[in-house]
């Protein structure tokens, strides 16, 4: 009889649970972040927005000719990424035009190769810049040819070569009678039977920061019925060349006052010279404060021999011994390793100590009695930590920039930069901590003694199950 009233009970029972025990679910969500990858690149040849473009190739022209002889002085030129047989070669005579390459010469899907088989590039004009190119010479003639009274060109970040092993008489890029030019940044290799680079008769231009192999000459200066005079050599990576630098001087030139410093000579021979040398600085115009070997020095800078037999007491990269390369040439300040292994223009760090006291109080009862007189006697720890953190700043500003301003005949004004740029920050903190304990006893009145209270408060739902069990209960007892 007591089976009707089984189902009830185990209602009321369930509910009662279910009220006392709340069913809590977790979920565990694991969201993957996914990064695209790019390319990496070893250029910093950046692109224009193809809003900046005047004139697009092969958008606007099919090839680079046409659209040069199209554009008009001061305009953008640029070349989608692409190979380009030219069936004709390119002068460039207008001032202040610009050829810009929309991709980067080292990732081949977005590179823009310029391939002739005689006549390619020439410069003509004031305030050009030509970048971000592979140009590929399969005939005989330059790579790009800078002519005769070109001034404030800037030609950075191309890749120049040839397939022709035989060439002679032609150069991968050739200054001629020129001043001003900027070469930076490029990559001239394979003029086996000639010259990477060929500074002929020009003065006052900067070759800076290219590498230069697999040539006859890496670089050659020659000094003629015009002079060849302030041009700077510097930071360059001259290697696996028949010769490093060249100098060639004609009867009654001047090959003189030249700067070469901060290279990295690998070659064969690392120097030639073809008639009366002419005196040049061989090293930095200035001193510099660099790293090496994880210490700081200050000095003048030559560059790396591979053929340099000196030591270096003092450690400091610097050979003791200068290296004569002729009587009239001596590096001063010969290098210990390749230029790339100092950072070069940095500050030597200073040790600025800082004290940052941070005071830290515990709270901690350690003694809690109460006694007749109903006092409580309370001892309390404070600890004091003082932090002195140390902290030295190591910051590397600009080697070196060059400004090169002119105005060309329209009034247009230009600026060329040629920075190379070591900008590093090491932080280094040290931190000590002193830990002082201070102990405090006092003494103070005991809190009143709380007479501690029992809830009989239930909730609505409890008393209403309690009413339930209670009715079903009396009506069982009845029953029997």
């Amino acid at each position: 009889m007591y089976l009707r009233y089984a189902l009830p009970l185990a209602l009321i029972t369930l509910a009662l649970i279910t009220t006392a025990t709340p069913i809590t679910t977790l979920t565990n969500v694991v969201e993957k972040s996914h990064i695209p990858e790019k390319p990496l690149s070893w250029s910093s040849y950046v692109p224009p927005n193809e809003t900046e473009c005047d004139i697009i190739v092969p958008d606007d022209y099919p090839s680079i000719n046409m659209s040069v002889t199209a554009a008009q002085p001061g305009q953008i030129i640029c070349v989608r990424p692409g190979e380009y047989l030219e069936v004709n070669g390119t002068t460039i005579s207008k001032n202040g035009l610009r050829l810009l390459a929309l991709g980067r010469p080292e990732i081949p899907d977005e590179s823009v190769i310029i391939r002739r088989s005689g006549f390619l590039l020439r410069i003509q004009a004031s305030n050009v810049v030509v970048s971000g190119f592979i140009i590929v010479q399969e005939g005989n003639w330059h790579g790009i040819d800078i002519y005769s009274g070109s001034q404030n060109v800037t030609v950075t970040y191309n890749v120049v070569t040839t397939t022709n092993s035989s060439i002679s008489g032609y150069y991968g890029i050739r200054i001629y009678r020129s001043s001003n030019v900027i070469v930076a940044n490029n990559t001239v290799y394979g003029w086996a039977s000639t010259y990477g680079i060929f500074v002929n008769e020009a003065s006052n231009n900067t070759i800076a920061n290219n590498t230069i192999y697999n040539n006859s000459n890496g670089v050659r200066i020659r000094a003629a019925a015009y002079p060849a005079k302030y041009n700077r050599v510097f930071l360059n990576t001259i290697v696996n060349n028949t010769y490093g630098i060249y100098f060639s001087i004609s009867t009654g030139g001047d090959l003189s006052n030249n700067e070469i410093y901060l290279n990295t000579f690998n070659n064969t021979n690392n120097y030639g010279v073809y008639g009366a040398s002419g005196s040049n600085r061989w090293y930095s115009p200035m001193e510099y404060t660099y790293r090496y070997e994880d210490k700081y020095f200050t000095s003048y800078m030559g560059n790396y021999w591979s053929d340099y037999n000196g030591t270096d007491s003092d450690g400091n990269g610097i050979g003791d011994t200068p290296h004569e390369i002729n009587p009239n040439n001596v590096d001063e300040y010969p290098l210990m390793k390749p230029h790339k292994e100092y950072l070069i223009g940095v500050e030597t760090p200073t040790t600025t100590p800082t004290e940052t006291p941070t005071e830290t109080s515990t709270e901690t009862t350690t003694t809690e009695t109460e006694t007749q007189t109903s006092v409580i006697t309370v001892t309390y720890t404070y600890t004091q930590t003082l932090t002195t953190t140390e902290t030295i700043t190591k910051t590397l500003p600009l080697i070196e920039t060059e400004t090169i301003t002119s105005t060309s005949i329209s009034t247009e004004t230009v600026t060329s930069t040629v920075t190379n740029t070591v900008t590093t920050t090491v932080i280094t903190t040290k931190t000590e901590e002193l830990t002082i304990p201070v102990s405090v006893t006092e003494t103070q009145p005991a809190p009143p003694v709380e007479v501690p209270v029992i809830d009989y408060r239930v909730t609505a739902a409890t008393g209403v199950m309690m009413l339930l069990v209670g009715f079903l209960l009396g009506y069982v007892l009845r029953r029997k």
